[in-house]
């Protein structure tokens, strides 16, 4: 008897070893910080803490294995005590800090003590590289009551099954629908399933409106998804506002302007926040633009959509305002949001007006504002399904099939957006992006070119006229000189 209940002791203990929800994310190095020590991290959950069974081996350009890995204990039950919420939810995370390969692809191979849990091979990005691909997708849910988000799953898995390498993902919002719901266990179902892709993928986020949890704090996914902090400014009140990262010549900023779209922000504390974040990383882009020559900022909160029954979509423009006013002083090339649960593609546009652009069939080029897009088409349970709006003066396509959205940056000058039907693979819609650039790396539209020529052919000819000027009053001199000259020796 004794042994029979050591034995279901042990499995029971095994049990709560068990990882669950492996997950990969880039590390600081990608930011301005670039610490060489954290470039990719993998997470996962157990039940227990499971002290120091862990390890992971890497093989990349070197071969080594990896027994530290940092433990932190989620007790959502003290979180919500004594509130409506009644959740009864404990779980710990795992993180491994794997340092940067010079190497572009790496194999990891994560084990429980001797028993192999996962094994992978993954593309680390670099920050030098010719090419960068990335994905996004937002607004996806994993319960399948629908099938809705399933023909996404199943399209993931075929691109693995098929070895197809991508940079990094970066989901728009609104995972599970809710977290916190069901006493955390669709968060807990979100983690499993979604371990199908972001095992392979590093996988960045922003969060949505439906990721805030009944505290409205972001419990559950700002412990789940640490994304990386910039500075001093991101102290714990603010993960996951804002970041930013470099992979090859592309840089990505994320922020998360809920509070300021939902009217908790009465003292624009966290608007003002944000803004400082802001301006401060886009100067630092700016004048690295030469190097990394495009911009692109994700979020969940679109600044232009067609669903006027959401006050989002009525006023979204005036409640980021000042953000948009960035956007355009530093000429961000891409603005990629979810929330609305389609893909629609809008025309660059600023306060709700119409702005100077040029269109060549599908290729952009002397833009004044971002070209925007609504990436929301994951697959939702929650919600009518996919729709059709009516068009706004901005739009310039929708799409009412599940989707992802692949961004290729393929040099300094040329970028593609493509839009890919999951449930197909096809292409159902494709842009290019063409950046004009002087040696210096500065921005100018057609516009603006002629302008400044103007204004030094004006100068130069200001400095000729100046300078004929100054000729005839000597020349005008010397003849006066020649003649007293003259009279005086007749």
């Amino acid at each position: 008897m004794f042994i029979i209940l050591f034995l279901f002791f042990i499995e029971s203990i095994q049990e709560y070893c068990e990882p669950y929800g492996v997950r990969l994310f880039l590390g600081h190095y990608y930011t301005n910080l670039k610490i060489e020590t954290d470039a990719l991290r993998i997470v996962f959950n157990t039940k227990n803490q499971c002290n120091n069974q862990f390890q992971v081996f890497i093989k990349g350009d070197q071969e080594f294995n990896i027994t530290t890995y940092k433990t932190k204990f989620l007790n959502m039950t003290d979180i919500y005590v004594g509130t409506k919420a009644n959740i009864e939810y404990e779980t710990y995370i795992h993180t491994f800090q794997i340092p940067i390969q010079q190497t572009s692809r790496i194999l990891y191979a994560l084990k429980n003590n001797d028993e192999l849990i996962k094994e992978a091979q993954v593309k680390l990005p670099q920050l030098q590289q010719d090419t960068t691909k990335v994905l996004f997708f937002g607004d996806m849910d994993s319960r399948w009551l629908f099938n809705r988000s399933k023909q996404t799953f199943d399209w993931f898995e075929e691109q693995i099954n098929q070895n197809i390498e991508y940079d990094s993902l970066l989901f728009t919002g609104d995972m599970a629908y809710n977290l916190e719901s069901d006493n955390c266990e669709r968060g807990e179902l979100w983690l499993s399933r979604i371990s199908l892709f972001t095992s392979y993928y590093p996988f960045m986020v922003t969060p949505g409106n439906h990721d805030s949890g009944y505290n409205r704090k972001q419990i559950f996914l700002k412990e789940h998804f640490q994304m990386p902090y910039i500075n001093e400014l991101d102290i714990q009140e603010y993960e996951n506002y804002f970041y930013s990262f470099n992979i090859g010549f592309a840089h990505f900023i994320q922020y998360d302007p809920v509070k300021i779209i939902y009217k908790a922000d009465p003292n624009n504390l966290i608007r003002d926040q944000l803004l400082l974040q802001f301006r401060d990383d886009l100067s630092k882009a700016v004048q690295n633009r030469e190097e990394v020559p495009w911009i692109v900022v994700f979020t969940h909160y679109p600044i232009y959509c067609n669903y006027m029954d959401d006050d989002q979509c009525v006023n979204n423009f005036k409640y980021l305002a000042e953000f948009e006013k960035l956007f355009q002083e530093f000429h961000v090339d891409l603005y990629v949001s979810g929330h609305q649960h389609n893909y629609q593609r809008n025309q660059p546009y600023y306060q709700n007006h119409s702005v100077s652009y040029q269109i060549d069939e599908n290729i952009y080029y002397n833009y004044e504002s971002p070209i925007t897009i609504i990436e929301g088409a994951g697959g939702a349970d929650y919600g009518a399904e996919i729709m059709l709006l009516e068009n706004k003066p901005y739009t310039v396509k929708q799409m009412d099939q599940n989707g992802v959205g692949l961004l290729q940056v393929m040099n300094k000058t040329h970028l593609q957006f493509q839009q890919v039907r999951v449930s197909t693979n096809q292409i159902i819609d494709e842009f290019w992006i063409i950046q004009n650039r002087d040696s210096y790396g500065l921005y100018y539209s057609n516009y603006e070119y002629w302008v400044l020529f103007l204004l030094v052919g004006i100068l130069i000819c200001f400095l000729i006229l100046i300078l004929l000027y100054q000729v005839r009053r000597l020349k005008l001199r010397f003849n006066n000189q020649y003649l007293r000259t003259n009279d005086q020796i007749v």
